[in-house]
């Protein structure tokens, strides 16, 4: 574009420049305009031919260039009003998803119904709270208690390109928390999770921490709940203890062999609701909405860098603090890990 703006400057610069010189030569010669030029028609269409035959040509060029540039700039100003329409549309879309979403939550003062971006806020609220359980249950600083060797060797690699100080450990329980708080851990969810995980985690490890998580009560307002944070707040020998006698008998609840009374408190019978019970049919769609969103954004071919980076801006300014803390956490687990780690086959 700018080649050919310099073209046809260029082109009419030297036009004029040529009409000056002869204009000028004419005059050294003696054939001045007011004079001899203007009174003898056959020496002034001779001079007018010439003019217009050399000078002309490269006036007519630079208007061809300038008319192509005027014809490029509209075709490219009616791409972009197309991108902005379908970009807009779906930013309107992102917020039509977020103002139907609904969340119906026990808390200790009764039920709550959160919507909009409440429903965000309290999803990113239970993440916290997995992630601090999770932690509570992977205590151990040794890699080897949680990860199978080829999902650690694969997991040591990513980290020594982008980040040596990276944390696997940390990195598996987010993974996990994030996990828990998608699919929950009812039959469906546990089913989903376990089988994504089977070939990262030991399974000495997340089938105890999973059965730990069914134990949380959804109601904070029932005896199991103090059951829970009693649970909860015991010192880690005595906890994982406990947690262990009551996965060996899981299937027989009733009939534990334990030294802790309290153990005999969890069954988790047909009534027992439980705490986290999944956000995937809230946030699969929000997730598959926005990443399409950008993939749009990024693949256009008619915008610069500079214009997607803006644009993107625009879009990430409609995101609430949670929705940018939930969109982070995706993007670093194994359900989101492409987009930002670009971490394939695993």
């Amino acid at each position: 574009m700018k080649i050919i703006q310099s073209a046809a400057i260029a082109m009419l610069l030297i036009g004029l420049a040529i009409l000056l010189y002869f204009l000028n030569k004419a005059g050294v010669d003696g054939y001045v305009i007011s004079n001899k030029i203007a009174t003898n028609y056959t020496v002034s269409g001779q001079f007018g031919d010439f003019v217009g035959g050399v000078v002309g040509t490269f006036f007519a060029l630079s208007g061809t260039l300038l008319i192509f540039l005027n014809f490029r700039e509209q075709t490219k100003e009616n791409k972009r009003s197309g991108f902005e329409s379908s970009f807009f549309e779906m930013m309107r879309l992102y917020r039509e998803n977020v103002s139907e979403m609904k969340y119906r939550k026990p808390t200790p003062t009764g039920t709550l119904t959160y919507e909009n971006r409440q429903v965000l806020r309290e999803i990113t609220k239970e993440f916290i709270e997995c992630y601090r359980d999770v932690k509570k249950f992977s205590d151990s600083e040794n890699l080897d208690t949680y990860f199978n060797p080829p999902y650690a060797k694969k997991l040591k690699k990513i980290a020594t390109k982008i980040n040596p100080e990276i944390n696997l450990i940390e990195m598996a329980i987010i993974d996990l928390a994030f996990m828990i708080v998608f699919y929950g851990v009812n039959w469906e969810g546990d089913t989903i999770i376990k089988d994504n995980v089977s070939r990262k985690y030991k399974k000495n490890y997340y089938p105890r921490l999973l059965h730990y998580i069914q134990l949380k009560p959804k109601n904070p307002n029932t005896p199991i709940f103090e059951d829970w944070s009693t649970l909860r707040s015991l010192h880690s020998v005595e906890f994982h203890k406990l947690i262990n006698d009551l996965y060996i008998s899981k299937n027989d609840p009733k009939n534990i062999r334990t030294p802790y009374a309290l153990a005999k408190k969890f069954t988790l019978d047909t009534n027992y609701e439980r705490y986290y019970d999944g956000h995937q049919f809230r946030l699969g769609h929000y997730f598959r909405h926005l990443h399409q969103s950008y993939k749009y954004l990024n693949n256009h071919p008619d915008l610069t860098e500079k214009e997607k980076y803006e644009y993107g801006k625009l879009y990430r300014a409609q995101l609430s603090t949670d929705e940018q803390i939930l969109l982070f956490v995706n993007s670093i687990s194994s359900l989101g890990m492409n987009w930002e780690l670009t971490f394939k086959n695993i």
